[in-house]
């Protein structure tokens, strides 16, 4: 099969060894080789590269323009793979070298910071990043991210770990001025405007499907795509909404003029759960949960259960 860098390492070796020691035969003595074997392979790289990468005429080798730009890489492309297999010969990879994560909104901004300086104990680079929840599982399954904290479990999924994290219920959400009732949602839809999530958000579809459930079709007049617009606007008194305790954080308590009240219909509840593709990353998916639950406990919970008391009573931070 053609190697579609045009390179790999052996030729790398053989490429920075002629260049360092002035002479094709020097590098062949020096790595043991036969003169023509290290011929033959810079000619190969060449053709492969679609460059010249050696100045032919003088004594010793020179590079071109090109050789200099490609012999920095080179050098550190070797470096890279000598300190990977010492590590892995020597069983020195206990810390990651790179974690790349995927959270909801609502988590990220409870307790991303303090969560980003765990993460920074266990790994020598890192990413976050955050949006909807059907991007994350796909960024999972096409290995674009290491783990995720979603509501979504990708339970028809194999090969993955599972974690949970927090269970909250869904609660009905009005402007803090609103001083009717609370207890009929159709009744309440004739009174404002329902404020949506869209459709594509996991928590949207959620929602939607328990509406559905309960046999409540809401005029569909205002979708936004994110927490904190969806609750601006109802404590601004254009409408009602059904979330979570963990949005209403993510939206500022201090800063909502809302009034949070339990759903009138059935009760509906999501759960947020870490999930990372099995044996892949050691014990690191099970210690990012319990900080996260940590965490959680130590900044949102409290904070709920002081605004909202009945409500904090319904959260569970879930053991695995």
């Amino acid at each position: 099969m053609r190697n579609g860098f045009g390179f790999d390492l052996r030729s790398l070796e053989l490429f920075v060894e002629t260049l360092e020691r002035g002479s094709q035969s020097a590098a062949a003595r020096h790595l043991g080789l036969k003169q023509s074997t290290v011929s033959q392979s810079l000619a190969n790289l060449e053709q492969g590269l679609g460059v010249v990468l050696f100045q032919r005429h003088s004594r010793p080798l020179e590079p071109t323009s090109a050789g200099r730009f490609f012999y920095d890489r080179a050098k550190r492309m070797l470096a890279e793979a000598r300190t990977t297999r010492r590590e892995l010969v020597s069983g020195a990879f206990g810390q990651l070298h790179q974690v790349r994560m995927a959270l909801v909104d609502s988590l990220a901004t409870a307790v991303g910071q303090p969560l980003i300086e765990v993460i920074k104990r266990h790994t020598s680079d890192y990413t976050l990043t955050t949006g909807l929840s059907h991007m994350h599982g796909h960024a999972l399954l096409t290995r674009h991210v290491d783990i995720i904290i979603s509501d979504d479990r990708l339970e028809n999924y194999d090969g993955l770990e599972r974690h949970a994290v927090l269970g909250e219920p869904f609660v009905l959400v009005v402007p803090g001025e609103w001083h009717g009732p609370v207890d009929n949602l159709r009744w309440l839809a004739r009174q404002m405007d329902f404020v949506r999530y869209t459709p594509q958000s996991l928590i949207g579809q959620t929602i939607e499907r328990h509406l559905r459930l309960n046999r409540l079709e809401l005029p569909g007049r205002l979708h936004l795509d994110n927490t904190f617009a969806v609750l601006r606007l109802v404590s601004a008194g254009a409408g009602w909404t059904i979330t979570t305790p963990l949005c209403l954080y993510q939206a500022g308590l201090q800063q909502l003029g809302v009034r949070v009240a339990p759903l009138p219909t059935a009760p509906l509840r999501r759960e947020l759960t870490l999930v990372s593709r099995r044996d892949e990353l050691g014990g690191l998916p099970a210690q990012l949960a319990r900080d996260s639950r940590r965490l959680l406990a130590r900044h949102f919970l409290q904070e709920i259960q002081h605004t909202w008391p009945d409500i904090a009573a319904e959260l569970d931070l879930l053991a695995s």
